[in-house]
Formats: structure tokens, sequence, C-alpha cells
């Protein structure tokens, strides 16, 4: 399925404007509706997968499923429909930076910010527990940190996989195995029954991965299936003893193999939390920023720039605003890789890709601009790199300056920083 061009009008009210991101089965886009105006992301299923009912229903589904939670830690549904015979659901455009993101720039998070997150993810859990509804695939990549009007928050997405009430659910798909094999818990991985205590035990294990680094054990379906009857995992505190211990007991509680060890609820697991007295301080993801112009220097000069992680790095000198758009950056000796952008300056981007560049390394990237969703590139160097663990889905992010950028691009970067500034969504 080719991406729908900008300007195409979805359903009469729905004008595109740019390409988001793009996965196995979806893509989403950023649309403006052509009456309020206002930006909204719009998802559709992609090539086969338009046409296939059991698809077609699941993202109808989820419509469902957001309709039915409403909740501020949870990404908004505003609409869904067919245009001819596309599917499609709207929901709120969401500017921030996500969870898996920050992981894949960082190495690891704090342990103060880790607390905060698992209490807003918590509380949208409860929530969507409370109306009945599973979510079947919490993972960082499905939580984004935005600006609220006090503070930063954590919000809850994807429910593409979610399991509905039961008398509401489409039978095609109550039995099927969905989710992420690395956050899946043993329930899940068997095809048992479950409930709340599941969606509960892969909160753990991204809670885990926030602490640590990597999940307890890398891999897929199969190291899934030997997790899933192991008598257990490994400790927090065996692996992180800087974590306290208050923390590490909740984050082990909630990886016990067994459900009913686990804790009963979202609501008591949020009880658990505040009795610890940790999520008092609010996080400063969008206040924070990797390494930046300082270390580009040092790097070009032949000193290999090395950020510890968790470290707070440098400010970047040039404001940016936070965007996400697919890109692909083609290496000097050829080498394509495809990622996707988190953040933008007329100085340069932060890209989240499946491998890592040397630091120095001089590229071209291509991506659309965020003002026109018109298609650039530009050539630029590779200031700063970090790439995960091996056994750690091979999830790389790295630091662009460009490199005597078109004046036509530096403008159009400049007016959306800008904005995005008079909006209170820009970063420093």
């Amino acid at each position: 399925m080719e991406d729908l061009e900008p300007g195409l009008i979805i359903d009469d009210r729905y004008e595109v404007r740019r390409l988001l991101g793009r996965g196995g089965m979806s893509a989403i886009y950023e649309v403006a509706h052509r009456y309020t105006t206002r930006h909204l992301a719009l998802k559709v299923l992609n090539g086969a997968y338009a046409s296939h009912s059991i698809a077609r229903r699941q993202l109808l589904d989820e419509a469902r499923a957001l309709g039915a939670v409403r909740h501020p830690y949870v990404i908004e549904v505003h609409d869904a429909g067919f245009d001819g015979s596309r599917v499609y659901v709207v929901t709120e455009l969401l500017e921030g930076r996500s969870l898996d993101g920050l992981l894949a720039a960082r190495g690891r998070l704090g342990w103060s910010a880790v607390a905060r997150v698992a209490r807003h993810v918590t509380i949208a859990l409860a929530a969507t527990h409370g109306v009945g509804v599973l979510h079947r695939d919490v993972k960082p990549s499905n939580v984004m940190i935005v600006r609220g009007v006090q503070g930063e928050l954590s919000k809850l997405l994807d429910f593409g996989v979610a399991a509905l009430p039961k008398g509401a659910a489409d039978p095609a798909m109550v039995d099927m195995l969905v989710g992420t094999p690395e956050y899946m818990s043993p329930e899940q991985v068997r095809g048992d029954a479950m409930d709340a205590r599941s969606d509960l035990y892969s909160l753990g294990i991204a809670l885990f991965e926030c602490l640590h680094g990597e999940v307890p054990m890398p891999g897929g379906l199969d190291v899934a299936q030997r997790r899933a009857v192991l008598p257990s995992l490994p400790s927090v505190s065996s692996v992180c003893d800087d974590v306290p211990r208050s923390l590490a007991d909740i984050v082990d509680r909630l990886l016990h193999p067994v459900p009913a060890f686990r804790f009963p609820s979202a609501r008591s697991l949020l009880d658990a939390l505040d009795a610890s007295g940790l999520c008092r301080t609010p996080t400063r993801f969008l206040d924070d920023d990797e390494p930046q112009p300082e270390a580009r220097r040092q790097t070009m000069s032949g000193a290999r720039v090395e950020t510890p992680a968790g470290e707070e790095p440098p400010k970047r000198r040039s404001v940016r605003a936070y965007y996400q758009t697919p890109l692909r950056v083609v290496s000097e000796g050829g080498e394509v890789i495809d990622g996707r952008s988190e953040d933008i300056s007329i100085g340069g981007m932060l890209v989240i890709a499946g491998a890592a560049l040397p630091e120095g390394e001089r590229v071209v990237v291509r991506f659309a601009l965020p003002t026109s969703g018109n298609l650039v590139q530009c050539s630029a160097v590779v200031g700063w790199s970090r790439q995960r663990a091996a056994t750690q889905r091979g999830r790389a992010a790295f630091g662009l300056e460009f490199v005597d950028a078109p004046e036509a691009l530096v403008e159009a970067i400049r007016r959306y920083t800008e904005l995005m500034q008079r909006e209170g969504q820009g970063g420093p």
C-alpha cells in the first residue's frame, strides 16, 4: 500500500498532512480537520490488511476500547469510520517523547522518573480495567511522555490488540495470541485465560527495562516460552543496586509467574506505589536533552564521547521541538538505516533506529518537513551515538547535525519550532 499523499481528503473532513509512522498492519498520519482546523492523528490499515476482515474489525474495536476508557492518561479517540472501503480511527495528536525512544537514547532511566511513569501508567490501566478492557500490549513504545497543565504526564497508547469486555469482543479474536513476546505474561504466552494481572506483569517487564536498560530475557516467542516456565526472574535489586528496595519489591511482585502472587489489581498497585513515597518528583524528560554541539565537536576532533546511562547531558543550543516522522539515513559507504525522528531543530535531529552509525560519520537524511509534509533530504554528520545491547532488539539512537542545510529547510524548521514553542510543546 502506498502512503497517503499530503492534501488527500479522508471522509470529506480530514486532510492528510504527513506520515507519522508505519507498523506491520497500520500507518498513522497527521491530519487537519477541514472545519475545526484541529490537528489529529489518523490510523489506517496497510496493504493486504486494508481488506482483511479480522484486521478491519480489530481496528474498529480499538476505537471502541478507547471510547470506553476515556481518561487523561490514555490517548483520546475522536472519531472512527469508513472512507469508501478504507477503515480509519482518529485520535488526538500527541507531541512528546516515547518511553521507548528515551530508553534508546539514554540506555536506562533514573528510578525517580521510572516510579512517576509507573504511577501514571498504573492509573491508566486502572481506568482501562475498570471498564472491562485489557490492553494486552503494555510496553515502552506504547507510552508517550507529553506536557500537561501541571507538568509532564505519561499516556498509554495503541489499543490495537486490546480485549473488549465479554459480549462486546469479536469472537474471532478472543483466542488470538497477541502482544509482544518480551513483555507477555506467562499466561499470555501459553494462551491461557487472562485478566488485569497479565497487563500488570507486562508493566513489570517495562519497568525492569527502564531501570536496568534491558528486559529480563530478550528474544522472540521461543524465549518468552522458556521464560513462562521459570520459577522466577532476576530481582531488580540484583542488577540495579541504586534502586530503592521498595520499588524493587514492587517490580519483583509484578513479575511473579503465578498471577495469584502479583498485585490483584491496578488499584492495589497504585496504593503500593503511593505508599512507597517514591512517585512525588515530577519527571523532566522533556526539559532534558541528549548530547549536543559541544560533544559533537569533541567527537569530530577525534575524541570519542560516551554518555553514561541516565546521565544529564548538555543542553542543545538551537531551540528544538518534538517531531516524530519516519526517515531514511544513508551513510557515505551506502549503508541504509530506516528509523524515525523524535525531535528536530535548525541544527539537527534525534534519530531512533534499529542500528547506530559511528560518531563523525557523514550521511544524507531524507524525511518529511513538519510544515508541509513534503519530502526533503539534507547532508548531516553523526554527532553522538548509542547502541542498545546486541540482545535487546538492536535499538539505537543517534544525533544528526545538519551540514549546509538549504535555507528553505532551515526556515521551515524554524517556523515549526517557533510555533511549537508558542503552543508550549517545544524543548529548550
